[in-house]
């Protein structure tokens, strides 16, 4: 039950974030997913072709397939999420002197012996 509650809160809080910040997800960007997926299966080599008809082939066939474009929309929405996120958190630098350092060091040693 826990996970499914915490699902729950992120999907309300990433919705809320989404609407805030017109975070969206567009075609071509399912698209680019797809085919930098297919890729990845392939070894992770970007063919020289990439312009290819088979590849728009699968990415076309991968685009009808419903579940498959929930899944890679969740997944870019989500990773957009975390992004802004990210510029949301202004990381906190933690100042210490050379000495204060080096006396760490010399604890951090002296507990492995």
């Amino acid at each position: 039950m826990p996970g499914f509650l915490n699902q729950l809160k992120w999907t309300l809080i990433s919705e809320k974030i989404m609407n805030e910040q017109k975070i969206d997800v567009k075609q071509d960007e399912l698209r680019a997913f797809a085919q930098a997926q297919l890729f990845s299966y392939m070894g992770g080599m970007m063919p020289n072709d990439a312009e290819q008809p088979w590849v728009n082939d699968y990415i076309d066939r991968m685009m009808k397939d419903r579940k498959y474009v929930e899944d890679a929309y969740n997944r870019i929405q989500s990773q957009k999420v975390f992004e802004w996120a990210e510029t949301q958190i202004k990381p906190v630098a933690q100042q210490i002197s050379a000495e204060d350092f080096s006396k760490m060091v010399n604890e951090h040693q002296h507990a492995h012996h």
